[in-house]
């Protein structure tokens, strides 16, 4: 295998994890066809063959699995490849990202990143909401299956198909992180009991995990560097943030901008969830332009304009005018997208345990997250949510 340009040097402090290779965006995405090295946060002697660790394990079906549905649940005990092994000196980005026993590997990989990120929000490990039964999350890099879904003890992956191209899901980090976004909100609220489909507390679910995997997303540096190059530093742009699960260069599933409200969307629970989901990335982008104006280098005038009405000729001078202070001090308006980047995702985090899943709203969620925000972020996040007419004013 070819070196990697963006392989990350190690460090004193980066050498007590173990390293692995992760793509950002599906590896047919333009700009994202190499993978990141990047050092999860566990120690190599804690990680066996599977690879496999106290949290999770990987079980790859040696023939055709079909997804679990009703009455199936893990452990899987048909047939297996072999589990995959750790180099020499005990990490895994010895592998060839193009061999079949990377898959479940990337998967492993891209599941410990999420935890990762979301541990670092919480400030505490999180517990599996079905460790009584299963102390460990199984994970299938591939089953039998056009979709993927996490569910009671496991993450089972399976592929979409464009034209006859069959691509894994075990290499899309949005698809991964979608899904961890679902086990991490249940393992903090806890479980539901008898809600219809329909109910809030799938609508948000939806929207929660679609927001974790947009800002996990946005802890690869890799990632916002280029995504600020592209945009020379305008998120207001069309570009990979804005993309979820993505199928195809052409194909988004699910976008993050959107101008809809609650009173424009079906009952429909992806499409309920987008007014939510429009909210955090508003708010993002918003705390984004707080910290630029704050450093200079953005002018004033664009915390006062509502992004929503600019007209073509203002977006036009917004947007030259980011690109000129880009051009002039990048690493600024990297460091103010990280800060806007933790700043909601934080709220997010910390506002789970305030939630009761048996009686959630998407008002009292959005005030949850608005409660656990501080300064500008809190208020942007109201004014947000407010807008897209989840927080009803009293």
């Amino acid at each position: 295998m070819s070196p990697y340009l963006n392989a990350a040097p190690a460090t004193a402090e980066t050498r007590l994890g173990t390293r692995f290779w992760i793509y950002p965006q599906p590896p047919f995405i333009p700009g994202y066809e190499q993978p990141d090295r990047v050092w999860l946060n566990i120690p190599r002697d804690e990680i066996s063959d599977g690879p496999s660790d106290i949290l999770m394990y990987v079980a790859d079906p040696l023939f055709d699995k079909q997804p679990y549905a009703s009455g199936s649940l893990p452990p899987f005990t048909g047939p297996c490849h072999p589990p995959v092994r750790a180099g020499p000196d005990r990490h895994f980005d010895y592998l060839d990202p193009q061999s079949r026993s990377y898959l479940g590997v990337h998967a492993y990989a891209c599941v410990h990143f999420v935890l990762d990120v979301w541990h670092s929000y919480l400030e505490r490990p999180i517990a599996w909401f079905f460790r009584e039964i299963y102390p460990q999350l199984e994970i299938v890099p591939l089953v039998d299956w056009q979709n993927a879904q996490a569910g009671y003890g496991f993450l089972e992956l399976g592929y979409s198909d464009i034209g006859g191209t069959r691509r894994p899901y075990a290499l899309n980090f949005d698809s991964i992180a979608h899904e961890m976004g679902h086990l991490i909100s249940l393992s903090e609220t806890g479980l539901p009991a008898g809600l219809a489909r329909g109910d809030d507390f799938f609508v948000f679910s939806e929207a929660f995990s679609d927001c974790v995997s947009l800002i996990s997303f946005l802890h690869f540096d890799s990632a916002i560097d280029r995504l600020l190059r592209r945009t020379r530093g305008n998120l207001l742009l069309y570009n990979e943030l804005n993309r979820f699960a993505e199928t195809s260069p052409e194909t988004q599933i699910r976008l993050a901008t959107n101008f809809r409200r609650m009173s424009e969307v079906t009952r429909e629970v992806h499409d309920r969830a987008l007014p939510f989901i429009g909210a955090i990335f508003d708010s993002i982008v918003d705390a984004y332009h707080f910290r630029l104006v704050k450093s200079g280098h953005a002018e004033g005038r664009l915390l006062e304009t509502d992004l929503r009405d600019l007209t073509a000729e203002d977006f036009d001078r917004f947007r030259m005018l980011t690109a000129d202070a880009f051009s002039s001090d990048p690493l600024a308006f990297k460091r103010a997208l990280v800060t806007a980047r933790d700043e909601i995702g934080r709220a997010m985090a910390k506002s789970l345990r305030m939630l009761d899943p048996d009686n959630l709203s998407l008002e009292f969620a959005a005030r949850a997250i608005v409660n656990a925000a501080h300064g500008h972020a809190a208020d942007r996040l109201n004014e947000n949510f407010i807008w897209r007419e989840i927080i009803i004013p009293s």
